[in-house]
């Protein structure tokens, strides 16, 4: 059997504008754990990124032609979405024998729409790589209905059969290193012009990898929550990916793609001296908070290679906080930034959040007050959106106050996911939803104020000149100018 996993072309373009030439092109890792589970089970496996090859729609079509795999697996997230949607009717219909899978949390959350819209054949629910697999084996006999795995939503003689339990890994070490090798690893590079701190030179070469999966808080903005259950790969494990990353693909950075890498200060040290044991020579980055930090731990990361983290800050006034149940307040924020600051060289990124609920034109502007007062390298000024999947967006549905984009004959408008977006300001459109404090075009000026005010310092400007290659002017000036004005 021939099996295709795919990272789709998404509508990046058209929700970001400009703003999408800040995304970093990161390597597909969901489907390559997945690619490599199967793989490992003996079956002949492809994976097609489509968004990093910047593929259009038919060169896509034509390509999927061209493979004509069994079974096609598509990476579904609000971006992608509804791509999906209008690929997944067209290959039904002009390769019907093709059996269609989805998964990932956007498909999760639409899940009976797409089946029922004939967009796929199921939908893979939570951690994908041994559900996904269990589907492999029971096609290659003959099987279509999948009722006997409970992480896998299908529809049986025109019924939707909404097992929806989240596929769960406990043990991480059953996973094979991601099948980096099946997508083109020149793709990837990190462009000087990005949303991350580390530029390199032109010839740096980025990757990102996992460490763990979870994470034990509950922000109602985020959809991590689905999975709480914080499991860690071995220290060791953990560091033979690394060294894989550094001498094997010979990149310079690795951004550590956990929600809460930092949270085991026990075992961060002991990754942190296994890097130092084995002497190697690369810089790395991951997401913290502001809870588990200190001085030592800094230290140790610094000297380990760590070159910036991340703080998710989100608002300048504790009421904010407290309302998405963020667990943290400003004294936290003010003492966590200043500890790295004051004890390293390691480069400080803020991530800020515009328009949470019960915001005031004044909370947003003390948020940009407040953001200008850390001694930051770095800000990102989102605009809350409410994903799917997320509380926020659960409870906005259920009273009817968000546009989901179902329409009450069960088809899907998949235009209106377009304005789900954290920076729309970069567009025309109007953000999906707006606190009652706030208008669409307040916040979006609020949110360009923002950029403005925070890189339009002395300070800023030099660093960001530092980070410019001569030929990326162009491009420089005018992300510039309409994230600003």
């Amino acid at each position: 059997m021939k099996i295709l996993l795919v990272n789709p072309p998404d509508d990046l373009d058209a929700m970001l504008g400009a703003g999408a030439n800040l995304i970093t092109p990161f390597e597909p890792l969901g489907l390559l754990y997945i690619a490599a589970v199967v793989r490992d089970a003996g079956y002949d496996v492809q994976v097609i990124d489509a968004w990093v090859e910047r593929l259009s729609i038919e060169e896509f079509k034509k390509q999927l032609k061209e493979s004509n795999p069994d079974i096609v697996g598509f990476t579904v997230l609000t971006a992608n979405g509804g791509i999906v949607y209008e690929v997944g009717k067209w290959l039904k219909e002009e390769m019907p024998e093709t059996v269609v899978a989805l998964g990932n949390l956007h498909a999760s959350i639409y899940d009976e729409y797409y089946l029922k819209n004939g967009c796929c054949d199921f939908v893979v629910h939570g951690e994908g790589e041994f559900g996904f697999l269990e589907a492999v084996r029971l096609i290659e006999k003959g099987g279509r209905d999948f009722g006997s795995i409970s992480s896998i939503s299908f529809l049986r003689d025109g019924e939707y059969v909404p097992n929806k339990e989240k596929g769960v890994i406990n043990d991480l070490s059953e996973l094979p290193l991601p099948a980096r090798d099946l997508v083109k690893q020149e793709l990837y590079n990190i462009p000087s012009i990005s949303n991350l701190p580390y530029s390199g030179k032109k010839t740096s070469i980025g990757k990102h990898m996992f460490t763990q999966r979870g994470c034990p808080y509950r922000c109602s903005f985020c959809t991590v929550h689905h999975n709480r259950k914080q499991r860690s790969n071995e220290v060791v494990r953990a560091v033979d990916e690394m060294e894989t990353l550094v001498k094997k693909y010979g990149c310079d950075y690795i951004f550590i793609m956990d929600s809460l890498f930092i949270a085991n200060k026990k075992r961060v040290h002991a990754i942190c001296e296994e890097i130092q044991e084995r002497k190697l020579d690369f810089r790395w980055g991951c997401e913290a908070h502001v809870r588990c930090v200190d001085e030592d731990l800094v230290k140790a990361m610094e000297a380990a290679g760590c070159h910036d983290m991340a703080f998710g800050i989100e608002s300048g006034v504790d009421r904010l906080l407290k309302g998405v149940t963020k667990t943290t307040n400003i004294e936290l924020v003010e003492k966590a930034v200043r500890i790295v600051t004051k004890n390293s060289k390691i480069k400080v990124s803020g991530l800020f959040i515009l328009g949470l609920p019960g915001e005031t034109y004044d909370d947003s502007l003390q948020t940009i007050r407040f953001a200008k007062s850390l001694p930051l390298d770095m800000a990102q000024f989102s605009i809350l959106t409410p994903y799917p999947g997320s509380e926020i967006f659960e409870d906005l549905k259920e009273k009817g106050e968000i546009d989901t984009g179902i329409r009450p004959d069960g088809t899907l408008d998949t235009a209106t996911w377009l304005r789900y977006s954290a920076y729309i300001s970069y567009t025309d459109l109007d953000p999906i939803w707006v606190t009652p404090g706030l208008t669409p075009e307040k916040l979006k000026k609020l949110q360009k104020k923002a950029v403005r005010e925070f890189y339009f310092r002395p300070k800023q400007i030099i660093n960001q000149i530092r980070r410019v290659r001569f030929g990326q002017i162009p491009t420089i000036l005018n992300t510039a100018f309409k994230s600003a004005f």
